[in-house]
């Protein structure tokens, strides 16, 4: 017995140290990998919207070997074998393989106890539904659905958080309604959740992440709906009741094609916008680039049937030149559509602000604000804000092919939605803020004639006016990102500022606070996230982890919530916050809900927070 015992814990010992070695050698194979792919762009120094290596660390080695095989790496790891990838991963990552597995495992949501149907008056009560919430786009919560006001919040504590598990980023804005909240998950699926209490009513499973805004609708039966997109392009309607799905429809068949907006809603019909991230596929020197065009597509609402689909390009696509290697090109392409449309019933049009363009020369409506008719989906007018900027991964790879890098622009598109403000006087004003710094105010009832412009930062890749902005009848209140461009000194980065609607006057800018975690790697003050506006309130969250409250009359910081710490959640997961950046805050009668974690070249995160009076 003795002698067995002996052999036993001899095999167990070899088998051990035969895992170390493969451990080993995986790194060793990774670390070669890395070195001959991966190490051009991401470096110490790595080129814009690469990962530093430390930030890479941070990331679960499932999500980084997903990206090489499936998602946005895709085809910069064209030259890697299955197993490279993989060993990459394990190189990259300090986080062990099979971290995130165990944690799904462990992830329990608790069902609530019972699930009546959301009341007949569920959107009449206090309720968010949306992006922008109105048709205007304002991110402004009156005050009797908000519940909430400067003074409470001091009384503020929180009450519940879920974790997602394997993720690093969180983006999405919530719908509540009914006493429920209906949130994506950055790995997919929709949580339809006790609003008090977070325990769970059902959850519908997506094809991939729901990035935008989740939005509520009710039909003429009587039934209430949820509508949200992926990053698969599929969009769907659900049953905010039972999370059955109600229709489904891929909204594009390009390869890259994705949903990152929220919906809007005007009468019988739902507007979506196409988005795609080909422009990062167009860094790898075989890829044909580019053929994606962006998008509006109009359905109605209860069968989920196409009433029309607009292209944001004018010009036809065509082959253009080809690389000194002989890759076909094509364009124009790109002018992908970000965020949620605007509705403008008066001149009976919606609104749509767009991307870059993904192949030179740039088409004429690229980084442009587009007027679409709301009944045919055609361009009544456009007014491009920046002319020539054509961009792709190759504008900065280290070894791309010098024609692919031809006509390259500074990639200051648009990625947040245009608001649409009467002033006191009666005049109206379509304000547009976009990457380049700049805060554009047109005039919509004459073709987008400009009324003003305003410069509020320096802008670029990852700069001035990312992903919104708030406004009341006669303030906008801009928070400011310039993340990458400051990132040598995270300290510069951020602010937010108020501007008079009228004449682009300053009212009051608040600089950034210095940061309280310059160690992190992915730190940064940039406040990159929408803002969200309650009467005496403005939220604005930052890359340092912090949620910040702001006095619309001053900017004085009246609240300050610092999210970079672990929390105990509802189903078990392990979660931590990280950079705030995508949505903004939802605020319901009393309530307060973001989400907190941004790993791509931020500091990760995978929580969803809820606060509530103590």
């Amino acid at each position: 017995m003795a002698q067995r015992l002996t052999q036993m814990f001899s095999m167990m010992f070899l088998l051990a140290a035969s895992l170390v070695v493969s451990a080993d050698e995986d790194r060793a194979i990774g670390r070669h990998a890395f070195e001959r792919v991966c190490s051009n762009c991401h470096s110490d120094n790595p080129i814009p919207r690469a990962m530093t290596p430390a930030q890479m660390s941070e990331l679960p080695p499932e999500t980084i070997f997903k990206a090489l095989s499936e998602g946005l790496m895709v085809m910069q790891s064209a030259a890697l074998t299955e197993i490279e990838k993989r060993a990459v991963a394990i190189y990259a990552s300090k986080i062990e393989w099979g971290t995130v597995a165990e944690q799904k495992r462990a992830e329990s949501l608790t069902q609530c106890a019972a699930s009546p149907p959301l009341p007949a008056d569920a959107l009449t009560q206090p309720h968010w539904s949306g992006w922008g919430l109105d048709l205007d786009n304002t991110h402004f919560q009156p005050g009797d659905r908000a519940g909430l006001t400067a003074a409470d919040l001091g009384n503020l504590e929180l009450k519940w958080a879920l974790g997602y598990a394997g993720a690093t980023t969180v983006t999405t804005q919530p719908a509540v309604a009914g006493g429920r909240i209906y949130v994506g998950g950055p790995n997919g699926g929709i949580y339809a959740l006790d609003a008090r209490t977070g325990c769970a009513h059902w959850k519908f499973d997506t094809a991939d992440a729901v990035r935008g805004a989740i939005l509520i609708t009710e039909l003429d039966d009587g039934r209430f709906v949820l509508l949200a997109g992926d990053r698969k392009a599929w969009f769907y309607a659900v049953d905010a009741n039972s999370g059955e799905l109600v229709w489904k429809d891929k909204v594009d068949d390009h390869d890259w094609a994705l949903v990152t907006g929220s919906p809007k809603i005007y009468q019988d019909r739902v507007y979506v916008g196409v988005a795609s991230f080909e422009e990062l596929a167009g860094g790898s020197v075989t890829y044909e680039c580019c053929t994606f065009r962006g998008s509006v597509l109009a359905y109605d609402i209860a069968s989920g049937k196409r009433v029309w689909k607009s292209s944001t390009v004018l010009e036809p696509l065509v082959a253009t030149k080809k690389t000194t290697t002989g890759v076909q090109l094509w364009g124009p392409s790109g002018v992908a559509v970000w965020s949620q449309p605007t509705i403008d019933p008066q001149a009976g049009v919606l609104y749509v602000t767009t991307g870059d363009s993904y192949s030179a020369p740039a088409s004429k409506t690229s980084d442009s604000i587009i007027a679409m008719d709301l009944e045919t989906g055609e361009i009544k007018w456009y007014v491009q804000t920046f002319p020539d900027d054509a961009f792709t991964a190759a504008c900065t790879a280290p070894n791309a092919d010098p024609v692919a890098q031809e006509g390259c622009g500074p990639d200051v598109d648009f990625g947040s939605s245009a608001i649409l403000r009467t002033l006191p006087d009666g005049r109206r004003v379509l304000l547009a803020g976009q990457k380049s710094g700049v805060l554009h105010a047109l005039d919509p009832d004459k073709q987008g004639e400009i009324l003003w412009q305003k410069r509020l930062s320096p802008g670029g890749v990852l700069g001035g006016i990312e992903w919104g902005f708030a406004a009341d009848d006669r303030h906008v209140y801009v928070p400011i990102s310039d993340v990458w461009e400051t990132k040598s000194t995270p300290g510069h980065a951020g602010g937010i500022y108020a501007v008079n609607i009228a004449d682009g006057t300053e009212v009051w800018n608040t600089p950034a606070a210095e940061p309280d975690c310059l160690e992190l790697p992915g730190c940064n003050a940039g406040q990159p996230a929408a803002a969200t506006l309650i009467p005496g309130v403005i939220f604005s969250g930052s890359m340092d982890g912090h949620m910040r409250a702001y006095d619309p009359a001053d900017g004085k910081v009246i609240w300050d919530y610092d999210t970079k710490r672990a929390f105990e959640t509802v189903n078990n997961v392990a979660a931590k916050g990280g950079s705030i950046k995508g949505a903004g805050v939802t605020v319901v009668d009393g309530w307060v809900y973001f989400g907190s974690g941004y790993g791509l070249w931020g500091l990760p995160g995978n929580v969803f927070l809820a606060f509530g009076p103590k």
